[in-house]
């Protein structure tokens, strides 16, 4: 665009300069032949006007031709930026989506891990009353041997220090 206008815009002041330059030239009178009818014209000065006209005809069309261009430019423009807020609009449902499922799966987990939890706190607790159980089950068998063995000592001593007594007893009687 801007080539071609500055191109029209050199070939008419080369025109307009030829022109001057010309100018007794351009402004003899000729004789034109329209095949019904002759007119006599300036022939230099009609073929300016007319590649005048032709240059701004050319230079209107290439202007006309520019603005359809930036009209649509400005519609692409605005059909990206629909799409760009679609686009955002989808990313964002999408990660709201993720961020449902994945509170979900960590819901699940975490229900998950607490019955497990729960699981293993029952199972060590009955693991723990048994563990006591045969725990006192031991003690109080070894309380009843402690208790025999007591008595079973109490009951040697005693034998012992009967012993002893009669001996003591026999030795001070002879």
């Amino acid at each position: 665009m801007r080539l071609r206008g500055i191109l029209l815009t050199v070939a008419t002041l080369a025109s307009l300069l030829l022109l001057v330059v010309n100018w007794r030239t351009a402004t003899f009178s000729l004789p034109v032949n329209f095949l019904l009818f002759a007119v006599e014209l300036p022939l230099g000065l009609v073929l300016l006007g007319v590649a005048l006209v032709l240059s701004l005809f050319f230079f209107l069309a290439s202007l006309v031709d520019h603005a359809r261009q930036l009209r649509q430019i400005s519609q692409l423009e605005r059909q990206n930026e629909t799409l760009r807020g679609r686009l955002e609009r989808r990313r964002q449902e999408e990660i709201e989506a993720l961020d449902r499922s994945h509170q979900l799966r960590c819901d699940a987990l975490e229900e998950r891990f607490e019955r497990s939890v729960g699981e293993l706190e029952t199972r060590l607790r009955g693991d723990l009353e048994a563990y006591q159980g045969r725990l006192g089950e031991r003690l109080d068998t070894l309380l009843s041997r402690v208790t025999l063995v007591r008595d079973e000592l109490a009951a040697d001593i005693a034998e012992a220090e009967d012993m002893f007594r009669r001996e003591l007893k026999g030795e001070g009687a002879e």
